[in-house]
């Protein structure tokens, strides 16, 4: 199945607007993935040699046939102030389960970008995918990401994960037929 154009995830919110990754977003991808703050719950900051080679995969698995992973820009709408990343890491278009994640830049934090961002994601995936259940993995230390989740109608499926290293990871999923009914 190849699954729908990039195009199709260009979404338009009140305040954001999310498109594809593209080659010039290295920056705002650099930013991010370097960054010790944001990456704190998540993983060790890449290095910038490791960020350049993961950006190069990113864009390249986007723009392969069919498509390995959806990562799109999320910028302010007037603006176009690059805000931070989300999308879905190992994108099948035949799935019936997919992950979704989040990355914001430290001026995004705090003002409901993350969750306007993250409900516009899982609407179009919804809209767009024959996936019935979408998920999120998440530090279980990371409060904000927790009550992220929770907002946006995710619920627990899987208590603590304990993953490599000293972070245990809440995974937590919606279900559409539960979600189109908020």
């Amino acid at each position: 199945m190849a699954g729908p154009a990039l195009a199709a995830f260009e979404i338009d919110t009140e305040r954001l607007h999310l498109r594809p990754l593209q080659m010039d977003d290295e920056a705002l991808f650099h930013a991010l993935y370097t960054d010790p703050d944001s990456m704190r719950f998540i993983a060790p900051p890449l290095s910038a040699a490791q960020a350049a080679r993961y950006f190069r995969r990113t864009v390249a698995g986007m723009q392969a046939t069919p498509i390995r992973w959806l990562s799109l820009a999320m910028l302010r709408k007037l603006s176009q102030q690059p805000l931070g990343i989300c999308g879905v890491s190992d994108f099948d278009a035949a799935a019936r389960r997919l992950e979704v994640g989040i990355l914001l830049t430290a001026a995004a934090r705090s003002h409901g970008i993350a969750r306007e961002g993250l409900t516009a994601l899982m609407r179009r995936l919804f809209e767009l995918m024959p996936v019935d259940e979408l998920w999120a993995r998440f530090s279980a230390n990371h409060l904000a990401a927790e009550r992220l989740v929770a907002s946006a109608g995710f619920a627990p499926c899987i208590e603590v994960e304990v993953g490599k290293g000293p972070v245990s990871r809440h995974i937590w999923s919606v279900q559409r037929s539960t979600w189109f009914i908020q």
